[in-house]
C-alpha cells in the first residue's frame, strides 16, 4: 500500500512540475519575444522617428539609453536582448497572474498597466529623450504606447498558446524554449516564480491563493496604474510645457 501510495505522490508530482514548467516557459517565451520586437527592435525605430522630426543638433548626442543618436551599431543586440530579459519577466509574471484577471479583463488591464508603469519609469524631464528630441509630446507618446504595446503582445500570446495541449508539440515546446532562453537572465526569475507554484500546488493552497488573487491582484494592478498614471502626467506636463 505504501508502494502505491508512493508511486501516485510521484506521478502527481511530476504532473505538477511539468505543467508548471509549462506555464513558466509559455509567459518567458512570449515576454521575450515581445520584449526583443517590440521593446528592443521598436525603440530603436521610434528613437530613428524621432531623429527624423528633431533638428541636426541632437546627431552625436547620447540617448538615455546609452546610444548615439542618429548612429546605428551593433549595440542594438544589446538593446535588443535587454528589452527580451525585461520582457520576460512580464511575460512570467502574466502567466502568474492571469487566472486571477477575468478573461475579459485581461488585455486591457495589463495592457494599461505596463503602459503607465512603464511610462512613468522612462518618462522623465532631466536627460536628453525628452528634452531635445522633438516633438516632446511625440517622445512621450512612443515611450508610452511601447511598453503598453509590449504587454498587449504577451497577452495575445499566452492565451493562444494557453489553448493548445501542452507538451503535445515536441517543434512547438523546442521553439518556446528558443524563445524563453533568449530572456537570459528573466530565466532565474522565470524558476523562482515556478518554484513558488510548485510550492503551492503541492501544498495544496493554490485554490486559496487563487482565491485570494482573485481580488488582490486586480486591485494592486489598478492602484499601481493610477500611482503611475499621476507621476506620468505630471512628468509629461512639465516636458510638453
Amino acid at each position: 500500500m505504501d508502494v502505491v501510495t508512493r508511486a501516485r505522490r510521484s506521478e502527481t508530482f511530476a504532473e505538477d512540475l511539468r505543467s508548471v514548467i509549462w506555464w513558466v516557459l509559455v509567459g518567458a517565451a512570449a515576454g521575450a519575444i515581445a520584449g526583443g520586437v517590440v521593446g528592443g527592435i521598436g525603440g530603436r525605430l521610434a528613437m530613428l522617428l524621432l531623429r527624423l522630426t528633431s533638428s541636426d543638433d541632437v546627431l552625436g548626442m547620447t540617448s538615455d539609453d546609452g546610444f548615439e543618436i542618429g548612429v546605428v551599431t551593433f549595440d542594438t543586440v544589446q538593446l535588443v536582448l535587454a528589452m527580451a530579459m525585461l520582457g520576460g519577466i512580464n511575460g512570467v509574471l502574466y502567466a502568474a497572474f492571469r487566472g486571477a484577471i477575468r478573461p475579459r479583463l485581461r488585455l486591457p488591464l495589463w495592457s494599461v498597466f505596463a503602459a503607465a508603469l512603464g511610462g512613468a519609469n522612462v518618462v522623465h524631464e532631466d536627460g536628453v529623450d525628452f528634452t531635445f528630441l522633438e516633438p516632446a509630446a511625440l517622445a512621450v507618446a512612443l515611450f508610452v504606447l511601447l511598453p503598453g504595446a509590449a504587454a498587449a503582445l504577451v497577452v495575445v500570446l499566452v492565451e493562444r498558446w494557453s489553448r493548445v495541449e501542452p507538451w503535445s508539440d515536441r517543434r512547438q515546446s523546442v521553439a518556446l524554449g528558443v524563445a524563453a532562453v533568449a530572456g537570459t537572465f528573466a530565466l532565474v526569475f522565470a524558476a523562482l516564480v515556478a518554484a513558488g507554484a510548485l510550492v503551492l500546488r503541492r501544498a495544496r493552497l493554490d485554490g486559496l491563493a487563487g482565491r485570494v488573487g482573485r481580488i488582490a491582484v486586480p486591485a494592486a494592478l489598478v492602484v499601481v496604474t493610477a500611482v503611475s498614471v499621476w507621476e506620468l502626467v505630471g512628468e509629461s506636463v512639465r516636458i510638453v510645457d
